[in-house]
């Protein structure tokens, strides 16, 4: 069995959100959010931005990933996404006392622990600071519970580009298993080198034109170099910074 990969949910009640709702949008993913062509993933990669971005690249690029839902326990990110979802989850509360919550992740991850074979691993790439993850799935998956030891120390936007890194190099990160009663922490780590920054595209930020071709979730900026290079020792192919962006996710003006 590959490793298993659990992805923190994107918050569905913010301005992202709204841009999935507004009928005038013609960003490539509002209309296809309208059409019902949208997938969890790719929403909650919107929604969220780089850090689930970085998250689902990653899990994709090295096992097989399931997300964390506000109400409906692990899905994985092909589910269909739509309206009455997005609706169902910008109230769903992502909190221990939330019984709807606990209840589904519970279940889930129950499933989950049957089928895992003899030595699989199952990594979650979200929080452990606090409980509302940790607390629900450690009890039921003990030591096969584990976290990148690199996330420590880092916020959101800092781990979203380091996964895009490593899935870009093919570099996995190391894992620690998680231990009850104890939430890692660590000094802030330094920053990542700008110079090999991941170019991402979804085509999120721009409308849809028929001489620009699709890219993936990574387009590949970087190459590694040498025997030892590793998702730190990257030289850039292309200074991603430089690169022009349509930027609509900017609600409009009342």
């Amino acid at each position: 069995m590959p490793t298993i990969f659990l992805l923190s949910p994107a918050f569905c009640g913010g301005r992202r959100a709204a841009i999935l709702l507004n009928t005038k949008s013609d960003a490539v993913t509002a209309r296809q959010f309208r059409a019902g062509e949208m997938s969890l993933g790719r929403a909650f990669a919107f929604m969220s931005g780089l850090y689930f971005r970085g998250k689902l690249a990653y899990a994709e690029r090295f096992g097989e990933a399931f997300v964390i839902t506000p109400t409906r326990g692990l899905q994985p990110p092909s589910l269909p996404f739509n309206l009455a979802l997005l609706r169902e989850f910008a109230v769903g509360d992502v909190h221990l006392d939330n019984p709807g919550y606990r209840r589904a992740l519970e279940r889930d991850a129950n499933t989950l622990a049957r089928r895992l074979d003899t030595g699989a691993q199952v990594v979650l790439l979200g929080s452990v600071a606090s409980g509302k993850y940790v607390d629900v799935l450690l009890p039921i998956l003990g030591d096969r519970l584990r976290y990148p030891t690199s996330f420590i120390g880092r916020g959101d936007m800092s781990r979203g580009g380091l996964l895009l890194r490593s899935a870009a190099s093919g570099v996995e990160l190391a894992y620690q298993p998680l231990e009850t009663g104890v939430r890692p922490r660590g000094p802030r780590p330094p920053k990542l080198d700008p110079l090999t920054r991941v170019a991402v595209s979804w085509e999120h930020e721009s409308t849809a034109r028929p001489d620009v071709p699709r890219r993936s979730i990574v387009e590949p900026a970087l190459r590694a170099t040498g025997r030892k290079a590793g998702a730190e020792r990257l030289d850039p192919v292309v200074d991603i910074r430089l690169r022009k962006r349509t930027r609509v996710h900017r609600l409009p003006k009342p």
